[in-house]
């Protein structure tokens, strides 16, 4: 590898370290051999958590003033690579803990939150980089409400003006996040911020931050991070790009990279040929029907996981074609080309009439999970969300166990419990969740373990297991996404080993390699874990997930070169990748993670899908045992789950 010459190159070298509670602002030199090992983005902040966590131990309350919580963005972010435009949020989550025993589970361990990263575009993580930071790094709670301006280099801690926070039935709440954008726009014009809503000022364990009114790091609870530390918002400006070691082979192989991302999206075999026109919600027909090139459907969840398929005549109500509909013109990221996914959308007839963007696919089909097939309505709601700060995924897994609970007379001591299909409940349950205005809003709001415990409290004991069964979210878990859990047993194992919680697909995805054969426990836990590890580099490089290359081909490692003056051979780049996954992993087990974790499976998981093409499918223990035995063999890991010093060291992540 060369070394650095001249300063940093595709970086800007800076990262800004904040104390709330001190008003204390440093802004030091980068380490060069940070971005050498772990790139940057995600896995710097990784790092930088990580070492928190050994200076001072685990962070056994989230919204505790110990919780460090970074923004921050990769080195091929805001420059002309294709989707260049994805920045870094990592905390501690409020969302993953289950910190008190439970009952209904025996084998449970202490969960105190796992080490979270979310990625989101928009222009403010351009931004950021423009103002001449790499991250900026937020501990400590300040004694009132405070907002950071980063501009032009300079870091400032600013008391929040009036104008960010309304009267809401007594209490002083920010208001909206699209109000709080435009406010902070007005003050500091050419600038971008990111803001939490009023859920996340309310503490609600999946409250996002939102930047761009509708770009989110959503999953986690973020939001709430910045809540506790009485934090509003940061906005950032600058003018400045980062400097590149050679511009010119730079350009040159920019562009022979951005004409392989044109083919493959105009190429109809390939799945990014669908993002243009139908972002993502062309998976709505491929996990129903099995259309968009799938093999068959029938894994649309529907009524709180219990089936993979519903009635043809619903589906229709809320399909890729629904959804299409309703689209307007490409409302993209920053710096995005060619893959184009996200649209703006409108909707004309009352009671639900408005504009703004499509929902994603995601968002769509966990709400489809709460038997919602009103598309107006899941217009309406993703809106909502986006304006009070609330991650519509985790949200459509809470309110999926409420409806249950709510239909098996758990909740009936709670006014206005939410019932399955009910578009008007699911309205009024989040506006009470974002205010934590009723006690149902107050109890939803909570992770979920203290949920099952308030639900349980004064009833008889025989009925806790039931109440945790309706809870697909028990045990610190991050909520499912919209494949059914009981369909793909890979696709379950990587739900059940992302580094950011039980339940999330990001980190990696089996299902066509699943749909194409793909079954052996040794083969899944494989593709598992590599994929985990091209997503952490993909993040900490600040690229899409749908960036449609290889990142460790001869043409993107050269261009990387020309960026920064680095060089890796195809090993020593996949090699980052472990490392960064590897590294949260130990701050997971330093936060309470094991296998105990990774193994459980909600119980009602194990209960058969009863209709579809795949019908008689439910998880089984012994396979998902089996896989996870094989992928801790894999990634190096203790039977238990847990990174041992050896492994640490050869991975070079400690000495």
């Amino acid at each position: 590898m060369l070394p650095f010459q001249n300063g940093f190159f595709g970086y800007r070298g800076r990262i800004a370290f904040v104390d709330l509670g001190s008003r204390a602002v440093r802004v030091e030199p980068a380490d060069p051999a940070f971005y050498r090992d772990y790139l940057g983005g995600r896995g710097v902040q990784a790092l930088l958590l990580y070492d928190h966590l050994k200076r001072n131990g685990p962070v056994r309350d989230p919204l505790n003033p110990a919780n460090r919580i970074i923004l921050g963005n990769g080195p091929v972010n805001d420059t002309h690579v294709a989707t260049a435009g994805r920045g870094s949020c990592s905390f501690i989550g409020t969302m993953t803990r289950s910190p008190e025993p439970a009952a209904w589970l025996p084998a449970h361990a202490p969960l105190f939150g796992l080490l979270t990263h979310a990625s989101a575009g928009g222009v403010f993580p351009n931004m950021l980089k423009r103002s001449g930071l790499d991250h900026l790094v937020i501990d400590g709670r300040a004694d009132r409400p405070v907002r950071i301006l980063v501009s032009e280099g300079r870091v400032a801690i600013l008391d929040a003006e009036d104008e960010l926070f309304e009267d809401v039935g007594g209490a002083k709440v920010p208001k909206t996040a699209s109000a709080i954008t435009d406010i902070l726009a007005g003050l500091h014009p050419g600038s971008s911020t990111v803001c939490l809503g009023p859920a996340g000022w309310n503490r609600v364990a999946f409250a996002c931050l939102t930047n761009d009114k509708h770009r989110n790091f959503g999953r986690g609870g973020a939001g709430a991070v910045f809540g506790s530390k009485n934090l509003v918002a940061v906005t950032a400006h600058g003018r400045d790009r980062a400097a590149y070691f050679d511009q010119a082979r730079f350009q040159a192989l920019g562009k022979e990279l951005d004409g392989q991302v044109k083919a493959h999206v105009g190429d109809s075999k390939w799945t990014a040929s669908f993002r243009p026109e139908a972002g993502t919600t062309w998976w709505l027909d491929r996990a129903f029907n099995g259309g968009y090139l799938g093999k068959q459907g029938g894994y649309l969840p529907w009524h709180n996981f219990d089936e993979g398929s519903f009635d043809p005549v619903d589906f229709a109500k809320v399909g890729t074609k629904a959804f299409l509909e309703m689209s307007g013109p490409p409302k993209v990221c920053s710096q995005c080309r060619h893959i184009m996914c996200t649209r703006a959308a409108q909707v004309d007839r009352p009671p639900y009439a408005g504009s703004g963007v499509r929902p994603e696919f995601e968002t769509i089909a966990l709400w489809i999970n709460c038997c919602i097939v009103d598309r107006d309505a899941v217009f309406h709601i993703n809106h909502l969300c986006n304006e009070f700060g609330v991650d519509t995924m985790t949200l459509g897994s809470v309110m999926a166990g409420a409806m249950e609970l709510a239909e098996k007379g758990c909740l009936a001591g709670f006014k206005d419990a939410p019932a399955f299909g009910s578009a008007p409940d699911m309205i009024r349950t989040l506006k009470d969740i974002a205010y934590r205005s009723s006690p149902l809003g107050e109890l939803l709001g909570g992770y979920s373990d203290r949920a099952i415990a308030g639900v349980a409290a004064g009833r008889p004991a025989a009925d806790l297991e039931g109440i945790a069964r309706c809870v697909t979210t028990a045990f610190g878990g991050l909520g499912y996404a919209g494949i059914e859990p009981k369909v793909f047993p890979g696709m379950f194992a990587a739900y059940a080993t992302s580094n950011r919680g039980r339940g999330d697909h990001t980190y990696a995805w089996t299902i066509q390699a699943e749909e194409g054969g793909l079954q052996g426990a040794e083969e899944l836990a494989a593709y598992v874990a590599a994929g985990q590890e091209g997503k952490a580099i993909v993040d900490s490089l600040g690229l899409c997930d749908f960036f449609t290359e290889d990142t460790a081909s001869d043409l993107f490692l050269g261009l990387y070169r020309a960026l920064t003056g680095i060089e890796y051979t195809a090993d020593a780049f996949k090699a980052c990748g472990r490392r960064i996954y590897t590294l949260e992993r130990r701050a997971n087990n330093i936060q309470g993670r094991g296998r105990i974790y990774d193994a459980y499976i909600p119980p009602k998981l194990t209960e058969p899908l009863t209709r579809g093409a795949h019908a008689g499918k439910a998880v089984d223990p012994a396979r998902h045992d089996a896989i996870l035995n094989a992928y801790y063999r894999k990634q190096g890991w203790t039977r238990d789950g847990m990174v041992e010093p050896a492994l640490l060291r050869a991975l070079g992540i400690e000495p």
